[in-house]
Order: C-alpha cells, then sequence, then structure tokens
C-alpha cells in the first residue's frame, strides 16, 4: 500500500512539471530512450533519434531490442509454441524509426506524437519435445503513438505508447516445425528517455 502511494505521487509530481514546461530548447537535438521492462526479461532496448526539422516535431533514428519475450504476449504472438515450459527469446531486433511530434499543446513541452518503426529481427524458440531450437526471422513494420512527458529542465522525459507490430516475410530455419509468428501483434511499452 505504501508503496502504491509512493508511485501515486511521483506520477502527480512528474505530471505537474511535464505540464508545467515551456517552450521546447531547439538546441537539443538528441533523445535516447531504454525500455525499463527490457531489464526484467534478461535483455535490453532502446533507441537514440536525432531531430532533423527546424522545428522540432520530426526526428529519425535507430531502433535495437534483445529480450525475453514474456509469457503474456507469447499466445499473441507465436502459433504452436507452448506456454511456460517454452523458451522464447528476441535474439535480436534492428530497426530505422521516425517520430513526428504534433504538438497540440503550443506552450507545452510534453505532446503526443506518432511514429515507425521499420527493420528486421529474430526469435529463437527452445520446446522441451524438441532438442534443438528453431529460429524464426522476419521484417517488422510498426506503427505506434505516445506521449512524452518532460520533468527536470525539459531533459528527462516518460514515455507511454502503444504499437501496432506487424510481421512480414517470416521464415524459420527448420521449416518441418510448426513454430510460427502471428501477423500481428498490439504492444504497450513505456520508455524513459534523456534530450541533449
Amino acid at each position: 500500500m505504501k508503496l502504491n502511494v509512493t508511485f501515486l505521487f511521483l506520477f502527480f509530481i512528474l505530471g505537474l512539471s511535464a505540464f508545467k514546461s515551456s517552450a521546447q530548447d531547439q538546441t537539443k537535438k538528441f533523445r535516447i530512450e531504454i525500455e525499463p521492462a527490457a531489464f526484467t526479461l534478461r535483455g535490453v532496448s532502446g533507441s537514440i533519434l536525432y531531430n532533423v526539422s527546424k522545428t522540432p516535431n520530426l526526428s529519425l533514428g535507430l531502433f535495437g531490442a534483445s529480450v525475453d519475450v514474456p509469457l503474456f504476449t507469447r499466445a499473441n504472438m507465436f502459433e504452436n509454441v507452448g506456454g511456460d515450459t517454452s523458451d522464447v527469446r528476441l535474439g535480436f531486433q534492428i530497426a530505422l524509426m521516425a517520430r513526428y511530434n504534433l504538438k497540440l499543446f503550443k506552450e507545452m513541452e510534453s505532446n503526443p506524437y506518432i511514429g515507425l518503426i521499420a527493420g528486421w529481427e529474430y526469435f529463437d524458440i527452445k520446446q522441451p519435445y524438441h532438442p534443438d531450437p528453431v529460429r524464426l526471422t522476419t521484417y517488422v513494420f510498426t506503427p505506434y503513438i505516445g506521449y512524452e512527458f518532460y520533468f527536470y529542465k525539459q531533459m528527462l522525459f516518460l514515455n507511454p505508447q502503444l504499437r501496432g507490430v506487424l510481421y512480414l516475410g517470416a521464415q524459420s530455419d527448420a521449416p518441418a516445425r510448426k513454430e510460427a509468428l502471428s501477423s500481428f501483434l498490439f504492444l504497450p511499452q513505456v520508455s524513459i528517455g534523456i534530450r541533449l
């Protein structure tokens, strides 16, 4: 209970400082973000973006990830992959990334955005009934929406987002095996970042 009250207080303070932020400092062109949930999934996930427009609306960059796939996403993400007895890992993802800030609240730093992640990734799947793992490779196309909540001198931000992941051209290194990727997945995500 005490922990919940502490989190509510922190989010309240972050929200107030996010809405108090004023006009954007256009000298800060880089954004570096990490997704903290990845650490609990024995991995790392993050991105680096660079503002390419005169107004700070359009940013381009790179995204990368390598994590264990949690149980709660496997049923929607894969076909013919067992529950808690299987080991599923996103071995590597590399992608180009674009983000466009919508600037709905012109007097505030914190604003919603739309974005796109497009790249390639592979999954390694180990099933208890088969001695050898299978590798699934695929192209990924991910439109997403989010909101950057700025706090602390308009440098640090919290970034909740909702991604719609499309898997295109999935291939298996063992075509006789039944494991396969689904074609679409909704994926909520939260990252924290710094703007430099």
